[in-house]
């Protein structure tokens, strides 16, 4: 009776819908996570640097990512040891079962299947054998081999390969590239041309209104001069000379040259005017005296 038992459900458990570790991947023969127990290399100075090549797989049961340690509820069974998880805590019958090597399941929920698939990743499978129903198999095998697994156990068509080609155009495109900033070296040397012409502009503008100055300050002096010497045209022409050979040397020294201002004669305003009249000189009258006596 117990034979019949056993080999009943060996049967069952041969057709639960599960996800198992591929072949040809070392894992540690005591079945536990040994991905911090790995072997170091002695020759290398640095302890607990991990030696090139060595690819650590957990087949230990409870070994599944935090987030869905805080998704699922979980409990341990009391005869197989083996934890189960629920995704609530008045739920029946378990979303999967962990059998360390094997992940087993009655759903065929996509969201399930992710799950799986999320665990043999975080243990490091890099492929995998799928089993059960149709519907789970082409699921497991799109979700695994979109996250990049090689998976045995289904054999995908044509519509299936270009579902899995279009899920991967999609999760690329929702991909968020990291935003290209230019350095300080390249913003400087992008504008530093911009930097030369502004500059370059500036020191024109600058010698423009210099040379403007100047010649103002030469027809205010010449005006000048010409009313000072008017009958003699040599001396008039000796003293422009210098005045414009000073104004050129404070140029090309760098020298500011103040434009020459031409005062307005300032009109009187009449009130002003009525003021300044000579006022009529008062006439004293001689001082009359009394005739007495």
């Amino acid at each position: 009776m117990s034979a019949e038992k056993s080999e009943n459900s060996r049967g069952a458990s041969k057709r639960a819908n599960a996800i198992s570790i591929g072949e040809g991947q070392s894992v540690p023969r005591s079945g536990k996570d040994t991905r911090d127990d790995i072997s170091k290399d002695p020759s290398t100075p640095d302890k607990g640097k991990e030696r090139v090549g060595v690819q650590p797989r957990s087949i230990s049961a409870g070994d599944i990512p935090e987030p869905l340690q805080k998704r699922y509820f979980s409990s341990t069974g009391n005869w197989s040891g083996e934890p189960a998880y629920f995704t609530t805590a008045q739920a029946k019958e378990p979303a999967f079962r962990d059998q360390g090597r094997r992940l087993i399941t009655s759903s065929e929920s996509e969201e399930v299947v992710r799950d799986l698939v999320a665990i043999a990743r975080h243990r490091s499978w890099s492929n995998i054998h799928v089993t059960g129903s149709e519907t789970f198999r082409r699921a497991a095998w799109l979700e695994a081999s979109r996250q990049g697994l090689e998976v045995r156990g289904y054999r995908p068509n044509e519509r299936d390969l270009q579902e899995l080609d279009r899920l991967r155009r999609d999760a690329s495109r929702n991909s968020i590239a990291p935003a290209t900033v230019p350095s300080v070296a390249q913003k400087s040397g992008q504008d530093e041309p911009h930097a030369r012409e502004r500059s370059a502009r500036s020191r024109r503008a600058a010698g423009d209104r210099n040379e403007r100055a100047a010649q103002s300050q030469l027809r205010i002096i010449e005006a000048v001069v010409r009313t000072a010497l008017f009958d003699d045209p040599a001396a008039i022409s000796r003293v422009m000379n210098v005045a414009t050979t000073k104004l050129q040397s404070h140029i090309e020294q760098g020298h500011q040259i103040r434009p020459a201002m031409v005062m307005e004669p300032r009109e009187r305003k009449p009130a002003e005017v009525a003021s300044t009249r000579q006022r009529p000189a008062k006439v004293h009258l001689p001082i009359q005296r009394s005739r007495g006596r």
